[in-house]
C-alpha cells in the first residue's frame, strides 16, 4: 500500500513545470491498479493551494479529478490521527501536517510514501518520488 502526499497531487493537477511529469507517472501507476491512499487532509490542503495559486479554480473540478483516480482511497481525518501525530512530530522531526500524513500511512500499513518532501526521510516509511 502506498500513501500519496499532497505535493504529488498538486504537481499532477497543476502540471508543474519541474515535478509534473514525475507526479503524473505516480498517478498513472495508481490509475493502473496500484493500491494507494491519502487523507481528507490532503484534499483540503489541495483546495487551499489551488485556490491561492490557480486562476479560475473550481473545487468541483478538484473533487472530480480526485474521484477519477480509481485506486486511490481517501481516508477520513480523525482526532486520533492528531493525537498520534504529536508523537511523530518529536520522534521524526516533522511538522504537524506531515506527522498527520505519517500517522495515517502507518495506521494503514503503507510501506511507501509518495512525496518529494525530504522531511519524510526521517520517518519509518520509505519515501519515493519517481
Amino acid at each position: 500500500m502506498r500513501y500519496v502526499d499532497v505535493n504529488v497531487l498538486f504537481y499532477w493537477l497543476t502540471d508543474h513545470e519541474e515535478f509534473g511529469e514525475t507526479a503524473t507517472k505516480i498517478i498513472k501507476r495508481i490509475e493502473s491498479g496500484e493500491r494507494a491512499i491519502t487523507s481528507t487532509l490532503t484534499i483540503w490542503l489541495l483546495h487551499i493551494l489551488l485556490e491561492e495559486t490557480t486562476e479560475n479554480y473550481d473545487p468541483k473540478t478538484l473533487i472530480k479529478k480526485i474521484e477519477e483516480i480509481k485506486f486511490l482511497k481517501i481516508i477520513p481525518l480523525m482526532f486520533k490521527h492528531f493525537k498520534k501525530a504529536l508523537d511523530h512530530m518529536s520522534q521524526y522531526s516533522l511538522d504537524l501536517e506531515d506527522a498527520i500524513h505519517l500517522a495515517i500511512a502507518l495506521e494503514y500499513r503503507c510501506n511507501i510514501i509518495y512525496s518529494n518532501d525530504t522531511d519524510f526521510d526521517n520517518a519509518p516509511i520509505k519515501r519515493i518520488f519517481k
